[in-house]
């Protein structure tokens, strides 16, 4: 326990909560992009996790990272080649997004419009 609290001690509850948030948003964003009849337009790779920027996000990456690989969840999501890291930083866009995607009423059941209301947010 004490190896996780020198991980991620820096990070607070309400953080950590929202890294959890945005990695399903992103998990909903997937699901309802394949379960639309016409995705026509919108590229899979725009609902596709990105990660955070090693940069100047390192502690969100490193929780990310935690997150698949030791605690086995999101485990669907690609690493792509950079292992999560988006080489930009992603924070602030991914509050936007969150913004948007908790303002829709079925969030795991997405229209294309909302999904372009959330990804351009």
């Amino acid at each position: 326990m004490r190896e996780l609290d020198r991980e991620f001690g820096q990070l607070t509850e309400e953080t950590c909560r929202t890294v959890i948030d945005i990695m399903e948003m992103y998990h909903a964003l997937h699901v309802s992009w394949t379960n639309l009849k016409d995705a026509a337009g919108i590229d899979e790779r725009r609902v596709t996790f990105l990660g955070f920027d090693a940069a100047t996000e390192a502690r969100y990456l490193g929780y990310v990272r935690f997150m698949v690989n030791v605690e086995g969840r999101y485990s669907h999501f690609d690493a792509g080649t950079h292992g999560f890291n988006s080489q930009t930083p992603m924070w602030e866009k991914y509050q936007r997004m969150l913004s948007v995607w908790h303002a829709c009423p079925r969030q795991y059941h997405l229209s294309s419009n909302e999904i372009n209301q959330i990804i351009n947010a």
